[in-house]
């Protein structure tokens, strides 16, 4: 798999390579019409940008008790520009999530949950945006310009992911005797694979599967509807932020309508999140600038939307990533550790 990942990055970021060379001369056109972006619309993406920033933190926190907003701000950034940085960075930024909670004493069921949490939460993220998306431009006329068929393929692979995802979450939460079930059959694989490679760890999934489906009931019940919010807000900024960026560029409404620009950006995501290139480099660039081209948006201002929204969503996140990740590791850790409401780490510390 890590081996299919690399050559696919290399294969992307080859054709990127090619996109740049052939339209060179658009591109540098584009890149000078991003300074000619009005103070006013620079300020706008700028605030949306921050919101943003601490809407994404808002998530971990809320998500991860006895950390605060700050914190999960932190974290939350410097393990996107690890994910952004580094290809098939998923492991990377999870160790390094593991770290930075660590180290602040989040114990270890809380750090579990949470970045089960979290992945499942942008997840789900991904094919709500791409489920909407797909059933306004089946209304909409953008089925001009992409067939129909596409967005009905998008439509039934997001109902069968979201419904499916939903009941198997929903019978691990309230279904204790399908968790351990579930948990025995992974451990009679685990026993068989030790006896390979004598090396690792004995690992007691059938405890671990009871503690952290406890947490995780507990954790739904206490701060269900507190995630559900800061999620819906960090998404309806993620949802924003393509349409404000087409405006500032002075791209109307006659050229580009609401309707195609999220359409381009929901089926955009949602190849991104499939790809295996850090941060859906390539794939988000030439998708995001043939879609909205082919939709009827003048090509050098799409050429600088495009920028723009990536220097948004890919460049600067990794600058604050680094500046997060500089902070934590210069910053002395505390050994304070959040109260263990059900006592679920005792005896389990190493």
């Amino acid at each position: 798999m890590t081996r299919v990942r690399r050559w696919a990055t290399v294969l992307v970021v080859a054709l990127l390579a090619g996109a740049l060379v052939a339209y060179r001369d658009e591109l540098t056109l584009a890149v000078r019409r991003v300074g000619d972006l009005s103070p006013q619309w620079a300020g706008v993406l700028l605030v949306v940008y921050v919101v943003g920033t601490i809407a994404k933190g808002a998530v971990a926190g809320a998500i991860t008790p006895g950390l605060s907003l700050g914190r999960a701000t932190v974290v939350q950034h410097a393990t996107t520009a690890a994910n952004n940085t580094v290809i098939g960075g998923g492991p990377v930024s999870t160790g390094l999530q593991i770290a930075m909670l660590r180290g602040w004493g989040v114990s270890r069921t809380a750090i579990g949950v949470t970045i089960v949490a979290l992945n499942l939460v942008a997840a789900y993220a991904v094919w709500i945006v791409a489920l909407g998306t797909a059933v306004v431009g089946l209304a909409g006329p953008s089925g001009d310009v992409v067939e129909r068929p596409v967005f009905v393929v998008v439509i039934v692979a997001a109902v069968a992911v979201i419904s499916g995802a939903t009941a198997l979450w929903w019978v691990l939460l309230r279904r204790p005797h399908a968790t351990r079930w579930l948990a025995h059959r992974g451990q009679r694989v685990l026993v068989r694979v030790r006896r390979r490679f004598t090396r690792l760890p004995h690992l007691d999934l059938v405890h671990l599967a009871e503690i952290t489906r406890a947490e995780a009931h507990r954790l739904v019940q206490t701060s269900g509807i507190r995630i559900a919010g800061c999620s819906v807000l960090d998404q309806a900024i993620n949802i924003v932020t393509p349409l404000l960026v087409v405006r500032a560029v002075g791209i109307t409404g006659a050229d580009l309508s609401t309707v195609e620009i999220l359409s381009a950006y929901g089926l955009v995501r949602l190849a991104a999140a499939l790809s295996p290139v850090p941060g859906g480099l390539g794939v988000t660039e030439l998708g995001l600038a043939t879609l909205l081209t082919d939709f009827g948006g003048p090509r050098p201002a799409v050429l600088t939307a495009v920028l723009i929204y990536r220097a948004m969503t890919f460049v600067l996140p990794i600058v604050t990533g680094g500046v997060c990740f500089a902070w934590w590791r210069w910053t002395p850790a505390e050994k304070h550790r959040p109260p263990d409401l059900f006592g679920l780490d005792a005896g389990h510390q190493t």
